[in-house]
């Protein structure tokens, strides 16, 4: 067994992105206007959950993939500042009561974070949304040299003598049936809303191997409280289900500047995930595009589409695509190739992206953003007609947009029919619902269900593929919630947080 120390410690800095003179405006009064969690309170100290303040004992334990999921897995933990060092154990995780005798002890990567400042070579950028928080370290570590499809029990450490929880994770299988979750936008109301959806998620799907996040995990990227209602409402399962995230435009913090393309990813981002980090990729994207290998069955490949570099990627896309040999390829980004919402469409992404997205007949298109629900294939030969046909039929690719949290908007009156020359078409929407999807890929089967947070299901589909990749799409079982639509029995209202 080996255990891998992280390249680079200071993953965070932010030197590559920064250009002289930058941020002048944004750090005028009007740009740094604060967000509080309670009205009248001290408006230079953010109101601290007790969950939220970091301490010497380990907490917001995370699970990732840095490297070959088969024979590895990484976790990143946080404490207070006054742990600089760290280490985590593992073993083999068996039935007997002291089933940590014979542990082996490594030491972590270890890096400090400022909450309310951001230092590059020129410059600080306050964070006032932290105003008053107390620096904390961040810890990591990659389990490598580990068995494919094995039960590993882990625990990570912070000040002398305190541990987290023992933690049970298993690694990719070499062959054999693959189930994950997959949820679109979080962002709002985390504890209070999205709790619920994730966690009746994990109920549905104890067994998932991996659960994609599709962006906008929460709502300002570096705000740390947010981070703490994330980590707070999915809980334990994080620590034992890896996580592969996407960064979407939320995560990306402005400081006020405009035009857009001058947000800095979130502060917190490479900190706290440990990801792949693609060498041929400019430095601002790597652990934000990158390549999960998930055994010879499924290749996973995560877009950075916030950021300036989409031509750059879409590049490393369409190589990383014709070199993979895996049977299933699924491709998952933030922003739409189709968009759900009225003024939200991405002409210029979508003219850099579904072309490398067709010449490979990428299988599933897993994206969020438009905070609706669609769902839809483009087909393998396309017909005069639209409509949808009974039961089988050949299909390209299959797209969907998703949301998991309460934030809601109205799906357009066109619905997908402007992209009907792109040979799209929509077969199943939703508005004012939040929705997680579980996906079960059995060799040459991939099964999809969409559930509301009730466990209801409400869109499903089976596609399978040849060995000569011919994919037939099939319905699934019947969905036991009827249309989710807009209308006077249920109408259309803002989610506001309740901070």
């Amino acid at each position: 067994m080996v255990i891998q120390a992280r390249k680079s410690p200071l993953r965070h800095c932010f030197l590559t992105v920064i250009r002289a003179g930058l941020f002048a405006l944004a750090l005028t009064s009007s740009c740094l206007t604060p967000s509080y969690a309670h009205p009248g309170h001290d408006r230079n100290t953010p109101t601290l959950a007790p969950w939220q303040q970091a301490s010497a004992w380990p907490d917001r334990v995370i699970t990732t993939f840095e490297t070959d999921p088969t024979t590895s897995f990484a976790v990143t933990w946080r404490t207070d500042a006054s742990v600089t060092r760290a280490v985590a154990e593992i073993v083999r995780a068996t039935p007997d009561a002291q089933f940590d005798i014979g542990a082996v002890r490594k030491a972590a990567d270890s890096e400090p974070l400022d909450l309310e400042t951001i230092r590059t070579a020129t410059q600080e950028l306050k964070m006032p949304w932290n105003a008053g928080l107390s620096p904390v370290t961040y810890h990591s570590i990659n389990f490598d040299g580990l068995e494919p499809d094995t039960l590993y029990a882990y625990r990570v450490g912070g000040g002398e003598g305190k541990w987290s929880e023992w933690f049970q994770l298993r690694t990719a299988p070499a062959q054999g049936p693959i189930k994950f979750i997959y949820v679109g936008d979080a962002q709002n109301g985390l504890m209070s809303h999205w709790s619920r959806v994730i966690r009746a998620g994990f109920q549905k799907m104890p067994d998932a191997r991996f659960i994609i996040h599709a962006g906008d995990l929460v709502n300002r990227g570096s705000r740390d409280l947010e981070w703490a209602e994330w980590f707070k409402a999915v809980g334990f399962i994080h620590g034992m289900i890896p996580a592969i995230p996407v960064a979407g435009n939320h995560e990306y913090d402005s400081f006020g500047l405009i035009p857009t393309t001058n947000r800095l990813l979130s502060a917190l981002w490479r900190p706290q995930f440990r990801l792949p980090s693609v060498d041929s990729l400019p430095a601002t994207v790597r652990e934000t595009a990158y390549q999960i290998h998930y055994g010879p069955n499924l290749d996973i490949f995560v877009l950075d589409t916030t950021s300036d570099t989409l031509k750059v990627q879409a590049a490393w896309l369409d190589e990383a695509l014709s070199k993979s040999t895996a049977r299933w390829r699924i491709v998952t980004m933030h922003h739409p190739v189709f968009s759900s919402t009225q003024g939200r469409d991405g002409d210029a992404r979508r003219e850099i992206i579904l072309p490398v997205l067709s010449k490979h007949k990428v299988d599933l298109v897993l994206q969020g953003h438009d905070h609706t629900y669609a769902r839809g294939p483009i087909l393998e030969t396309q017909r005069p007609e639209r409509e949808v046909v009974g039961d089988g039929e050949d299909v390209a690719m299959m797209f969907v947009n998703s949301v998991s949290g309460p934030k809601q908007y109205r799906f357009k009156n066109s619905r997908w029919d402007d992209y009907a020359p792109s040979g799209v078409r929509l077969d199943r929407f939703a508005e004012g619902t939040p929705f997680f999807q579980t996906i079960e890929i059995v060799d040459g089967k991939l099964s999809y269900r969409a559930y509301a947070a009730t466990g209801d299901l409400y869109d499903s589909f089976d596609m399978t593929k040849d060995e000569q990749g011919r994919k037939r799409v099939t319905k699934g079982p019947p969905a036991t919630l009827t249309q989710r639509a807009y209308g006077p029995l249920n109408p259309y209202r803002d989610f506001k947080d309740p901070d």
